[in-house]
């Protein structure tokens, strides 16, 4: 089984190995945003980031799901690459977000009204399962037509399944916010890829450990692995797997062309199922280890059904995927 698709070039496979092993020795933040400078990567050279493409950021969210990152770095990340740095209260954010001194992420999914106001904006509404609201220092909602930064969110705890990364429930009421989209949409479709991205190494990292696992561990003399039966299993996970890849990357290639909005939401569909198909047949195909809490097994499938759920599930992106296709 690959680790990485065949099309990476070298610059891509040192910042996946780079990254990969930063994770594997329980990254910290301020390690996270100073040493590699993640939270800069894909935000323009002008605003104090590298200037790198959505594929490297891929990349980098790929390793952080198949170490089950527990750092708000996909809501930050995300949270800056949906801001128009047009708008000067956009643009004003994008430092601090960068050097990773700005925790950030989106509320999507709720109902949100706004009104002018002085300063800017009064909203009122609320938001649920919003990742990372109990650390984000800014939070970017959305009334179906734009998105407003709200500083210093109240937000409550929301307990989830997954344990390795925090939700909240956003309450908005007389809450001064700032114009700093006027997409909405694109938004989620960097979401989508976002989150499609991350499934992938969960998925990847979940099947790897199962695979370790057949071909040490023996039965009746033999190694798991040379089970037919199982081996079958494996390939069609694998194949699954490849198929989740290839739609993703794509859709990171996609980035800023017209088949973009298409690509975001078909990549986040096919990774998140790959996913949860992928976590759940480890846990049976691992045996009685599978269903301990010591084992990682249980974490990867809580992530990847999370995933599944976050900013549209599946039927949600089947009938968006048609609205956008026309049909």
């Amino acid at each position: 089984m690959t680790d990485q698709p065949s099309t990476m070039d070298a610059e891509h496979a040192a910042l996946r190995d780079s990254v990969a092993a930063f994770f594997g020795t329980g990254a910290k933040w301020d390690r996270l945003t100073g040493e590699l400078g993640l939270t800069a990567l894909a935000i323009g050279e002008e605003h104090g980031g590298f200037g790198a493409s959505l594929v490297e950021l891929g990349i980098v969210l790929e390793e952080a799901g198949a170490a089950l990152l527990t750092l708000p770095l996909l809501s930050t990340t995300v949270a800056a690459l949906a801001l128009d740095p047009a708008l000067p209260d956009a643009a004003a954010l994008l430092p601090a977000l960068a050097a990773g001194d700005l925790v950030g992420t989106l509320a999507l999914d709720g109902d949100c009204t706004a009104r002018p106001d002085r300063d800017g904006y009064v909203l009122d509404g609320s938001f649920a399962h919003v990742l990372d609201a109990d650390a984000a220092g800014v939070v970017l909602v959305s009334d179906g037509t734009a998105l407003y930064a709200v500083t210093d969110p109240a937000v409550r705890p929301q307990p989830t399944l997954d344990q390795t990364r925090g939700q909240g429930t956003l309450v908005l009421w007389q809450t001064p916010g700032r114009l700093v989209s006027r997409d909405p949409a694109h938004a989620r479709d960097l979401l989508h890829v976002a989150l499609a991205a991350e499934s992938v190494g969960v998925a990847r990292a979940s099947l790897r450990l199962t695979a370790e696992h057949l071909r040490t561990r023996s039965q009746f003399g033999v190694p798991l692995a040379t089970f037919q039966a199982l081996r079958h299993r494996v390939a069609d996970l694998h194949v699954q797997l490849e198929q989740a890849v290839s739609s993703v990357w794509y859709a990171l290639r996609a980035a800023g062309t017209p088949d973009f909005p298409t690509a975001a939401p078909l990549a986040k569909l096919i990774a998140t199922e790959a996913a949860w198909t992928v976590t759940r047949a480890s846990i049976q195909l691992l045996g009685g280890i599978g269903f301990t809490w010591e084992h990682d097994a249980h974490r990867y499938l809580k992530r990847a059904t999370t995933n599944r759920l976050l900013a549209d599930d599946p039927v949600t992106l089947r009938r968006l995927l048609l609205t956008r296709a026309g049909l």
